[in-house]
């Protein structure tokens, strides 16, 4: 890393500690002055809403809600920009979603779970555009309605949609300027007609960005100092139509198709600097890369509604994805004739098929739920590889992956109401049944097959004092399955001294939490979690001789301890201010000795997040915000992270009796977005760098039709298995 590099960061971390302070007291203070100024409106026994003049926040018994639509601070923003400033979640360099200090996230859309590996994941949330969505919910103790699947929680994407007659809809055009650019637009249509609703939400997006990198590599007599700069180019149109008909008021049938299609250009150059042994070489490194991305969704979905309000809902779903990834590496050395250039080709073809079925039954004295799903899913990823020698000898080498599954699912759940009290108890069964098979160019290796069957209780009780104050607790166990490339074994090379390769004895992630939440005057809730993860999922970096080898291993127990607080608070009667800190605690056990370079793991440490955002009523139709983020070093496993924050402002001005609405904001103000990662265990010494472009203006423009209601679409729920699809690391 070079010198003046080092000097920046170090100058941050000291800012970012003072802002840390400054952030803690003022929460205090801020918490404080929150119990005098009550502006809470409306409540229920079983639920809690964080009330100001435009609420931006609502804390329910089992989530948390983002009203998008009530955000200044969101325009220009797309989904997992704004999950940055939801209460309890955190979005490190590398863009990991983490709610409350764990990784593993299901993402909802309408209410039905999503197709998506961690990468997907983000690539979903990026190019959904805030303009076409209404809220977003956090749900952190998901009941046994839901898959087991996702250690973290659930984050659904609760798109606008409009309930009066007619056609109605917006229209978004937005664009970024940093060194580069950024680019969004978006539509969202509806037409209502009696009985019959239909809708679409489209978006494209293009940009394209550069990223500096820096790394610095030591092992016993050899050490690596690289620099480098990655350049993405990134469109990503997409399609969402559906419609719903109402066949008389117990009987309702609907259909959605959703179409999603990614083009990514990301060729990259690096230059290493090599120090062995008093002597010296200078490794260059040309990458040229290209994905494309297709998934193609179907669903048909059937609700019947009795008239005491018991409920059926069925639902059947397909999702075909494929993608083709072609990149290719150039290694030359300036002083030896060692270098060797390596080309890969890869196909992956992901389908996926689901019927589910849910019955509400509502009793006098307790509500029952309970339903069933299947699910099959196959995959087929096809490697071939090509790498030439400074002699000028080629290699070819070929990897056929093949992976099936088939999940048997079932719940029950039983909630009530009784005075004060609310409570709400279930249990889930899940049986899985999966194959794998890796055929190479000379080889054929039959992977195990495995079927297990895995219990998921859950459990939520809450006692309400009165309308303001209550007290509740939670507890649920969950499980995170490897992704499907993640068990090819096949060895994946990106550079001379890098490669990666996955593990077909990879097994589940399991995590036990426990939470315990107060919440008061009506719209402060502290609270208290503790979660256990036993055969943590981890990608590790291993050391033999010159050579970094990458892999996803189980590596050992984490425990993590945290308190968050969040709030809103009315200032004065133009300024109001929505809050969240959490403090936490994170330890991690395990050996891995048994992997080179790597020894065992006993410690913890210390992290702290905040988000703090300022809103201005400058008049009826100018708004303003001023907000900020903070994310203190964290470590995961044999990874220990730098702090990260930002800055940001933005304003709003309407017009045409709020039809049209201009928007400009400021990013990262003070260009402070970069992320340090470094490792220190066993021989393997290595701390790495990433700048991207965050700082920037941004302009846009909203226009509104038609006069409909904005309202939530319905709730509906898919696979669990669209979580595990991993397209490249």
């Amino acid at each position: 890393m070079h010198v003046a590099d080092t000097q920046y960061f170090v100058s941050k971390l000291n800012n970012m500690k003072k802002l840390s302070l400054l952030l803690t007291l003022s929460i205090v203070s801020l918490t404080i002055k929150a119990q005098v100024k009550d502006t809470l409106k409306t409540t229920t026994l079983n639920q809690v809403v964080v009330s100001t003049s435009q609420p931006q926040i609502t804390v329910k018994t089992d989530k948390v809600v983002m009203n998008v639509g009530q955000m200044t601070s969101a325009v220009g923003l797309n989904a997992l920009e704004l999950l940055r400033q939801a209460p309890g979640v955190t979005v490190d360099g590398q863009d990991n979603v983490k709610i409350s200090g764990k990784t593993g996230i299901q993402v909802l859309v309408d209410g039905r779970m999503q197709t998506l590996n961690n990468e997907q994941l983000v690539s979903l949330l990026k190019s959904t555009n805030a303009a076409n969505i209404k809220s977003l919910e956090i749900i952190t103790n998901p009941s046994a309605k839901y898959d087991a699947a996702g250690n973290a929680g659930i984050i659904n994407i609760v798109l606008k949609k409009s309930d009066q007659k007619g056609a109605s809809g917006s229209a978004t055009v937005g664009y970024q300027q940093m060194k580069n650019y950024r680019q969004n637009s978006a539509i969202n249509l509806n037409y209502r007609d009696g009985k019959l609703l239909t809708y679409l939400n489209a978006n494209f997006d293009n940009s394209l960005q550069n990223t500096t990198v820096a790394s610095n590599r030591i092992i016993p007599n050899t050490t690596f100092a690289q620099n480098g700069i990655e350049k993405q180019g990134y469109s990503n149109p997409g399609v969402r139509t559906g419609a719903e008909y109402s066949i008389n008021e117990q009987h309702k049938i609907g259909a959605l198709f959703n179409f999603q299609r990614i083009w990514d250009d990301f060729p990259s150059s690096a230059t290493t600097l090599i120090n062995s042994n008093a002597t010296a070489d200078v490794l260059s490194t040309n990458t040229t890369a290209n994905l494309t991305e297709n998934r193609l969704a179907f669903n048909l979905n059937y609700q019947y509604t009795s008239k005491n309000k018991t409920t059926l809902t069925v639902d059947a779903d397909q999702l075909n994805y494929t993608s083709n990834l072609n990149n290719s590496v150039v290694n030359k050395f300036k002083n030896s004739a060692n270098g060797t250039n390596f080309s890969n080709a890869t196909n992956t073809q992901i389908g996926l098929s689901s019927i589910k079925a849910d019955l509400n039954l509502i009793f006098k004295n307790i509500n029952v739920e309970t339903g069933a799903k299947f699910s099959a899913s196959k995959t087929k990823n096809i490697l071939n590889a090509l790498q030439n020698n400074s002699q000028g000898v080629a290699l070819s080498q070929f990897n056929d992956f093949s992976y099936n599954e088939n999940t048997y699912a079932s719940y029950l759940s039983l909630s009530k109401t009784f005075g004060k009290w609310s409570f709400q108890t279930g249990l889930r069964a899940e049986i899985t049944a999966m194959s794998s098979a890796s055929v190479a160019a000379l080889t054929q290796e039959k992977l195990p097959d495995t079927t297990y069957l895995n219990l998921f209780p859950s459990t939520f009780l809450r006692y309400a004092f009165n309308q303001k104050q209550s007290i509740g607790f939670a507890y649920n166990r969950r499980i995170t399955r490897p992704s499907f490339q993640d068990q090819n074994p096949y060895q994946y090379r990106t550079d001379f001294y890098y490669a990666s390769e996955g593990n077909p004895s990879l097994l589940p992630q399991f995590t036990q939490s426990l939470t315990l939440d107060y919440t008061f005057n009506g719209q402060t809730q502290i609270k208290l979690n503790y979660n256990k993860t036993t055969d943590l999922i981890e990608t590790i970096s291993t050391q033999l001789n010159d050579q970094t080898l990458t892999l996803p291993v189980n590596a050992g127990i984490r425990s993590f301890i945290n308190i968050s607080i969040s709030s809103p608070a009315t200032l004065t009667k133009f300024w109001n201010i929505y809050y969240t800190a959490e403090p936490y605690y994170q330890f991690y056990k395990a050996d891995l000795s048994k992997y080179s370079g790597l020894t065992q793991i006993n410690n913890g440490d210390f992290g702290f997040n905040a988000f703090i955002s300022n809103n201005f009523n400058l008049s009826k139709t100018l708004k303003a915000s001023l907000s900020s983020w903070f994310n203190y070093a964290s470590r995961s496993s044999i990874y220990a992270t730098k702090p990260i924050s930002s800055v940001d402002f933005s304003l709003r001005k309407q017009l045409l009796e709020n039809k049209l609405s201009l928007s400009f904001a400021y990013r990262d103000i003070f260009n402070t977005q970069r992320w340090q990662q470094n490792i220190l265990l066993g021989n393997v010494n290595q701390t790495s760098l990433r700048k991207w472009e965050s700082s920037g203006a941004y302009v846009s423009v909203n226009y509104n039709f038609g006069n409909g209601k904005i309202k939530s679409a319905k709730e509906k729920t898919k696979t669990d298995e669209q979580l595990r699809i991993k397209q490249r690391n």
